[in-house]
């Protein structure tokens, strides 16, 4: 069996790191290292020596433009081949909140059917509340997205942070991410339907898109924070609500991603 070994991108604005890596800690990760973008694109880091790359969350340049524009674009043109080779050997990349906005603004989700980096076909900009959303909300996991990710996922309470968490795209490109199954996650009601109704849904994203894949299912992004609920204490009711587990719901992603990192990667 091989070892899990974790790099955590920071800079710029990024500010979850630390927690994601507390994350991977709790999941069992055989290394993790909280890495400057800079000590990757000089070579002073090498992706080669990971197999679990992460985006976290954060306000990168200050969301200045459009969150997670200016860092997409640096990324892709100072390191793009490095992520190109990352992605193509079927590694795993997670980007959360600010690190999906990154993805899906580099063209890496939905990204190509035969590569990495395609078109912007999709954004996420202002939600519809026109503020920033801090609240917990419940996700659905696709059950027809084989992504190594949501193994054994269904649904779960998580955070979410954001000003600009609306997916929106055009409708022949919403067709194609439905029809190939790359939704990861909804938002969805008290009867567990996907919505894009207020407050369920907190920005009224298309398809209630919460999260995505890439066609092959090992990059995965998405709006909402797992990495603030790995205890139970995290969840903002832990003293009223009956049946929690000891460890928080979003463990689960970081368990799939550092099980199968050993046995595939």
């Amino acid at each position: 069996m091989g070892k899990a070994s974790v790099i955590i991108l920071t800079g710029y604005g990024i500010n979850c790191d630390v927690e994601t890596g507390w994350a991977f800690e709790m999941a069992g990760a055989d290394r993790i290292e909280r890495v400057h973008v800079n000590r990757v694109i000089n070579g002073e880091v090498d992706l080669e020596d990971f197999n679990i790359m992460v985006f976290p969350g954060g306000f990168s340049f200050g969301d200045h433009i459009a969150s997670g524009k200016v860092l997409g674009l640096k990324i892709k043109k100072e390191m793009g081949d490095k992520i190109d080779k990352f992605i193509s050997d079927r590694k795993l990349v997670l980007g959360i909140c600010n690190g999906f906005q990154v993805l899906v603004k580099m063209g890496v989700l939905p990204g190509r059917r035969d590569g990495v980096f395609g078109r912007q076909v999709a954004t996420l900009t202002m939600n519809d509340s026109a503020k920033y959303e801090d609240r917990w909300v419940t996700i659905k996991a696709n059950a027809d997205n084989k992504s190594p990710f949501l193994e054994g996922i269904e649904s779960f309470k998580v955070a979410v942070r954001h000003g600009e968490g609306k997916f929106v795209a055009q409708s022949y490109s919403l067709r194609d991410i439905r029809s190939s199954n790359l939704i990861a996650f909804q938002y969805v009601d008290k009867d567990g339907d996907s919505t894009k109704n207020y407050p369920e849904n907190p920005n009224g994203s298309d398809l209630a898109i919460a999260g995505m894949t890439n066609y092959h299912g090992n990059v995965l992004g998405m709006m909402p924070h797992p990495e603030v609920y790995i205890n139970k204490t995290q969840h903002p009711e832990w003293t009223r609500e009956e049946g929690l587990q000891d460890t928080g719901e979003g463990l689960k992603l970081f368990l799939n991603a550092v099980k199968h990192a050993r046995e595939n990667l």
